[in-house]
């Protein structure tokens, strides 16, 4: 049975992968850069810290901090992210993993303010063990440091699983030997998520809940 479930937040349990999209179109325009809508949102996943270094090229550095500003005034300043909301099930979900006594990390290279955000629209933190953001590790996805400080954090359980959406999701937790399901709630084609290496992935969460003592190990029995 698995003792642990480590879970991303943005297009797993809050619906903001778009609003990321948009919000980095944008900080790149300001750039003078029109940046395919497409390519950011294949993007979208890894941590902030990475991503505007695949598009720019690593030696654009002042480029690079100019893009992660703009991206964050975009987002959070200009109220994007008052547009985010819960997807589909994802308070049930948390509250389910909960019932069946495995211990629950969220675990995102999200910013600790937008993660601060998202808690509120769940509920706060009742159903969490612990949590993790891009400002406790030197890595953030698809480096495996989140993960790895998530599993530290629930005391290094013998087993665990990653549920999430991105490839970027799949290829943190395969550095770890941990194997990840994911939804298709965050945008990525099934296809592609299977191809990066995802055990299972779920329509949504509440398909996932339907299939949770599969992905667990468990007998059903909630205790």
């Amino acid at each position: 049975m698995v003792e642990a479930v480590l879970v991303d937040i943005d297009g797993t349990l809050i619906d903001s992968n778009a609003l990321h999209t948009l919000a980095w179109h944008r900080a790149f325009r300001r750039l003078g850069l029109e940046v395919e809508t497409a390519r950011i949102h294949h993007l979208i996943g890894m941590g902030t810290d990475k991503l505007a270094p695949e598009i720019l090229g690593e030696d654009a550095t002042e480029q690079i901090e100019l893009a992660d500003t703009y991206h964050g005034e975009e987002y959070s300043d200009k109220g994007l992210i008052d547009h985010a909301e819960p997807l589909p099930g994802a308070t049930d979900l948390l509250q389910a993993l909960k019932e069946r006594k495995v211990k629950v990390s969220l675990a995102t290279s999200g910013k600790e303010e937008e993660v601060s955000r998202y808690l509120q629209y769940l509920g706060g933190e009742e159903y969490l063990d612990a949590i993790v953001n891009m400002s406790e590790v030197s890595g953030t996805k698809p480096e495996p440091d989140i993960f790895r400080r998530a599993l530290e954090k629930l005391g290094n359980p013998s087993s665990a699983v990653v549920i999430g959406d991105t490839t970027y999701d799949i290829e943190a937790a395969q550095k770890l030997g941990v194997p990840c399901v994911c939804v298709l709630t965050g945008g990525l084609e099934r296809e592609r998520l299977l191809q990066a290496g995802a055990k299972a992935v779920y329509e949504n969460a509440y398909e996932l809940m339907s299939n949770l003592d599969s992905v667990l190990g468990t007998d059903g029995k909630k205790d």
